[in-house]
């Protein structure tokens, strides 16, 4: 999904070009790129605050308690939305927006709590840490190397599976990755009487 918005963005996804020619100039990334990388970190914790991983988590309690007013029993199962909780207005100004730069260190924090993509708490997720590095490492190294974009004249939909069922996403055109000029040039070299359009993607 981290893909699809960029695509549908071209403005932060010039920026993060930006970036990523800066600091990778045209080699993959590795990790002693990653702090250098800080829109590539805000881009995938927006897209994970927007697109969470997880539908559902859960807990249950180990005593008796009260939580918004309401009387809660030790032993009872509590059910918690990711997704609803970080679409919530009073934490995220706009939160159908995908704004990488509320993430920035000069801006208000969210409140503790507001963004769990990989849980919270003892239960957290214990790959979190390597999934974003990982991430980080992918996209920037893609991006540096692909241009993004959406293909009007098609569309795509998905369909979420999970412990909930099955649940449809909403349409949308069908992302299309193509090589960056640069890079093009740079691949095609003495091709110069190849259509550089032929120039496969995998090369």
């Amino acid at each position: 999904m981290g893909l699809h918005l960029l695509a549908s963005h071209p403005k932060i996804l010039s920026q993060l070009h930006n970036e990523v020619d800066a600091v990778l100039d045209g080699r993959p990334a590795t990790w002693n790129d990653i702090p250098q990388l800080e829109l590539t970190r805000r881009i995938l914790t927006e897209t994970t605050r927007i697109h969470s991983p997880a539908l559902l988590t859960t807990r249950r309690t180990t005593a008796e308690t009260e939580l918004g007013g309401i009387h809660i029993p030790a032993q009872t199962d509590l059910f918690l939305s990711p997704y609803i909780l970080h679409l919530r207005s009073d934490a995220f100004p706009d939160p159908r927006t995908f704004d990488p730069d509320r993430w920035l260190p000069d801006r208000p924090a969210p409140p503790r709590g507001s963004c769990v993509p990989f849980g919270g708490g003892t239960p957290r997720c214990i790959g979190d840490d390597f999934a974003l590095t990982e991430a980080i490492l992918a996209l920037s190294t893609l991006t540096a190397r692909f241009e993004l974009r959406l293909d009007p004249s098609t569309t795509t939909s998905t369909l979420v599976r999970g412990a909930v069922g099955r649940i449809p996403s909403a349409c949308s055109s069908a992302l299309v990755a193509m090589r960056r000029d640069s890079m093009i040039r740079a691949k095609a070299g003495s091709q110069s009487s190849q259509d550089l359009s032929s120039v496969p993607l995998n090369a």
